[in-house]
């Protein structure tokens, strides 16, 4: 295994270390994610579900009066 400094002499000039990421910004990170997660799987997945009831119930419904109307 080779030592850091020799790690470091390999790497072109141009590279620097990618900056560290302060405790403050992964936080607010997590804190967006948190209420992202909400949003998404709490109230657009109630959305979705409550269009999907509304089709099934307008595909029901059209689907009965088309049997009543062949049947009679």
């Amino acid at each position: 295994m080779e030592s850091r400094s020799e790690a470091d002499e390999r790497r072109p000039a141009s590279y620097r270390e990618p900056p560290k990421i302060s405790p403050f910004r992964w936080v607010t990170w997590w804190i967006c994610l948190f209420f992202a997660l909400i949003l998404f799987y709490g109230l657009f997945a109630i959305f979705w579900f409550g269009l999907r009831l509304a089709a099934w119930t307008a595909e029901f419904g059209a689907r009965r009066h088309r049997v009543k109307g062949l049947s009679q």
